[in-house]
């Protein structure tokens, strides 16, 4: 699927074919997921419909800037349903509900602004930075990242690691929204 700003436009105006690609692509994972954890069908399409009009509001509001598409929309999707989740936990007792909604929705947005300022710091790295902390995330292991990006040796792998999630760390808290999204 496209990652590029004419698929963000597509995705603003509404245009059936990326809704198409949305559902053909990301939604069989968010369903899996979603079944995986407690959910049904029903309750996976009520998701990804609310995780979509979420991502129209976020990009149509601010400036944002989406590396990959699709962790972003499945990332949304699975924050949405932990809060879902919560909320059935909740006593059922009227106020505790509310104030316990309104708390979970806090929170919700509480971590959707870390992982947004994760994300745009993220691009201010070095692309060699971005890429060795993507397939770190996606589980490669030291010596793979020796062979796949020609280090000559784990332990400079292993420092170039430290160094770029050294880095990351330091953008993101010299952020001055990251007091406010700590607290």
């Amino acid at each position: 699927m496209a990652q590029h700003q004419p698929f963000i436009q597509d995705f603003l105006e509404g245009k059936p074919k990326v809704f198409t690609a949305l559902y053909g692509t990301i939604f069989p994972n968010v369903l899996r997921y979603i079944q995986q954890h407690g959910g049904d069908k029903a309750a996976a399409e009520d998701v990804f419909h609310n995780a979509l009009v979420h991502l129209y509001v976020k990009l149509k509001k601010d400036a944002l800037h989406i590396q990959s598409f699709e962790n972003y929309l499945f990332i949304v999707c699975r924050n949405l349903w932990r809060r879902e989740m919560s909320k059935k936990r909740v006593t059922k007792l009227a106020d505790a509900t509310l104030v316990a909604e309104t708390m979970e929705q806090s929170q919700f947005y509480i971590e959707q602004g870390q992982w947004d300022l994760y994300r745009e710091k993220l691009l201010e790295l070095s692309q060699n930075c971005r890429e060795v902390l993507h397939k770190l995330l996606k589980g490669v292991s030291y010596a793979q990242l020796v062979k796949q990006l020609g280090y000559a040796s784990e332990t400079v792998a292993r420092q170039r690691v430290f160094k770029c999630k050294s880095k990351l760390i330091a953008l993101i808290k010299a952020d001055k929204r990251y007091i406010r999204l700590r607290n």
